[in-house]
């Protein structure tokens, strides 16, 4: 499966007519990862006020977006163009939805041109606007209220667009320095929690003790513990046996470090 080139793919926002929702549509494209925008006679400026601010921060499309007469200047850099709908046209053209974009763009070569049209918000595309796309783009929708906003189709298509190059199945997005713990750290943790637990006199009954540890450990195990959650677990631990006056009673602080670290003296075996 080749990569695709996000540069050679562009926007085409037909007719829009708030300013604002060029800019929200801008900042979806940014988010995506796509830059190119075009726009065929809008009603009002694409660098107001208004769409700058709805931007948040997507200027750099705003910017550089092309402004066109009508369509066919629009898409005559263009090799292949989708039209955006989801209105049933009486006409003879394919349709496809955002899923199938993945095996239709391997089937183009890598440097085509590629633009992907959105009408205006009140009305869509019309027919002639339809007809000098190569094929229909339909969102699946909900029959009985399908109507998009301008920013939240291109929302959709962009996302469908960065799917071909990003795996959204991987859960390693937000990744962070954090060391995951080690066995024998939340096996410690874990024992100081059984420790707190029987002063507590929570592991009531004496019978039914091994198998609410079983499933107290099951809890953690299922958590990924790292070593900062290790650490500030065990500092609830003995927060909450030395509240609320244990801070200022040494008698009470003992004990607590005691649970904490079991009666091993030894401190390189302690739990």
């Amino acid at each position: 499966m080749q990569k695709i080139d996000k540069n050679n793919i562009k926007i085409i926002l037909v007719e829009p007519q708030l300013s604002e929702n060029i800019g929200t549509a801008a900042r979806a494209m940014l988010n995506f990862g796509l830059e190119s925008l075009s726009i065929v006679a809008p009603k009002q400026n694409h660098l107001s006020l208004k769409s700058i601010r709805a931007s948040a921060g997507a200027n750099s499309v705003l910017e550089n977006a092309k402004i066109y007469n009508n369509i066919e200047d629009a898409i005559s850099n263009t090799s292949y163009v989708f039209a955006c709908t989801v209105r049933k046209r009486d006409m003879v053209k394919p349709y496809c939805g955002p899923l199938e974009l993945n095996n239709i763009f391997n089937s183009l070569k890598r440097k085509t041109n590629i633009g992907i049209m959105f009408g205006r918000e009140k009305s869509g595309l019309t027919n002639k606007q339809v007809s000098f796309a190569d094929m229909i783009l339909q969102i699946p929708t909900n029959p009985k209220f399908s109507s998009l906003n301008l920013a939240q189709a291109v929302a959709i298509i962009a996302s469908e667009i960065n799917r071909i190059d990003q795996k959204y199945d991987e859960r390693n997005y937000f990744k962070s320095n954090s060391v995951v713990a080690e066995k024998a750290e939340i096996i410690g943790f874990l024992n100081h929690l059984e420790r707190a637990l029987d002063a507590s006199g929570f592991l009531r009954p004496k019978e039914k003790k091994d198998t609410m540890m079983i499933n107290i450990r099951n809890i953690f195990a299922r958590s990924m513990l790292n070593k900062q959650d290790v650490q500030t677990l065990r500092g609830i631990i003995t927060s909450l046996l030395r509240w609320p006056t244990g801070h200022r009673d040494r008698k009470i602080m003992i004990e607590t470090n005691k649970i904490a670290d079991g009666n091993n003296k030894n401190k390189q075996q302690r739990n």
